[in-house]
């Protein structure tokens, strides 16, 4: 049997190979698709978001406030204007992404203690640029609001740093973890990796599966000269009937050929792309082995539900977006229904992510991900039996179609 599942490993690999649909998803897919993902986010951060200014003082304070702003790391002041009509005209035409109004009567206010209320104009379905606007916004008004009531204590004949301490009794230390640059990249990168091996093995597997399913129903194809001929398999394979073999044998193909990439997604890729990446090996080998081989017999389990080639890849390729949602790092788990995370958990892509951002972002230990790798054995055995009962409807279509012709 280990020498029939060698030889239908070997003919899984050359098929690979030679087939150009194959090509291009379970090769071509896997580097394009990460490369290209890595270009909307080379900047790593938002930085610099283009800005307006309605400043209706023009006092000293206000000037002072729209210094203060432009200093900052997420917001620069693109422009001023008069009023918001022409604001929201230069926001129309995409050169500034907010606009702030600064009040009349901004230094009067202040200096008689009254509150000042500066407002701010920008688009809230952006939720980056948005998060960067407010969070300016809001950190400037907390450091501008101190400053000054620092400066009133003190023109009363409260020494600087007892009046700093009365402000500000205590200071606020920010540690950032497992991203501290605050990198999208760094964020969402890693899950793509993931999520693009399974998707990708699963349409390849899937697509082989369903183009022998259609050869073993016979196929007819016309030649360069014109003629129609008529083409048809009578087994699965030449070199053993059993469903077990059969399956072994490809995923071990598939998972064999996917482990290189992982390899090279999440050991060489780092270095170039500039992920965090902790280099836990073990524990990820751990994680890794079990989801690539569970994705292997997912893909063999599709082709039941798909006899033509062209359905494997509509179905699944439309099913990638609402996928990336499922693990809780695009979308909150809390706010995800009941329901839903129920059955993510039967995606191997749902726990392999959480497990392997652990371990490779977050530097987990194999305890603490252990969970996840109960439910990827769980799956293997599920997809296996299911791939086992895929490869069976395809044998006894084949024996029906013989019968059949005869």
């Amino acid at each position: 049997m280990v020498s029939n599942i060698i030889k239908i490993c070997k003919d899984e690999i050359k098929l690979i190979f030679s087939d150009a649909g194959c090509q291009l998803v379970m090769i071509g897919a896997i580097f394009i698709y990460s490369i290209f993902y890595t270009m909307p986010f080379c900047n790593q951060a938002t930085r610099d978001v283009p800005i307006g200014i309605i400043d209706n003082d023009k006092s000293s304070i206000s000037r002072e406030f729209v210094r203060d702003l432009d200093a900052t790391e997420y917001v620069k002041v693109q422009n001023a204007y008069t009023n918001i009509n022409e604001a929201t005209e230069e926001y129309y035409k995409n050169k500034i992404q907010a606009f702030i109004v600064i009040p009349k009567d901004f230094e009067r206010d202040i200096k008689r203690g009254k509150p000042s209320f500066v407002s701010t104009y920008t688009d809230s379905a952006f939720l980056i640029i948005y998060k960067q606007i407010a969070t300016a916004v809001a950190t400037l008004a907390t450091e501008f609001g101190a400053k000054i009531e620092v400066g009133t204590l003190m023109k009363k004949g409260v020494p600087k740093d007892t009046a700093i301490k009365l402000v500000m009794p205590f200071d606020f230390v920010q540690n950032p973890l497992y991203n501290p640059i605050g990198s999208y990249q760094n964020y969402i990168y890693p899950m793509v990796l993931i999520l693009l091996l399974q998707q990708t093995m699963v349409i390849g597997a899937c697509m082989i599966g369903s183009t022998l399913r259609e050869k073993l129903h016979g196929v007819r194809f016309r030649e360069k000269d014109g003629s129609v001929k008529f083409y048809k398999l009578n087994s699965i394979t030449p070199h053993t009937n059993s469903p077990v073999a059969i399956v072994l044998g490809k995923a071990l193909a598939y998972s064999g050929l996917y482990f290189i990439y992982a390899m090279l997604y999440f050991l060489i890729f780092p270095s170039f792309v500039v992920y965090n990446m902790t280099y836990n090996i073990i524990p990820m080998l751990l994680i890794l082995i079990p989801y690539l081989l569970s994705c292997a017999f997912l893909g063999q389990s599709f082709v039941y539900f798909c006899p033509k080639r062209e359905v494997s890849f509509f179905i699944l390729v439309s099913s990638s977006v609402p996928l990336i949602f499922l693990p809780g790092f695009v979308w909150p788990k809390e706010t995800i229904p009941a329901l839903l995370n129920i059955v993510s958990k039967l995606i191997p892509f749902e726990p392999a992510a959480e497990g392997l951002v652990k371990i490779n972002q977050m530097g987990a230990s194999f305890s603490q991900v252990q969970h996840d790798f109960w439910i990827l054995i769980g799956l293997c055995l599920i997809y296996f039996v299911c791939a086992c009962a895929a490869v069976k409807k395809m044998q006894s279509e084949a024996k029906q179609s013989i019968e059949d012709n005869n």
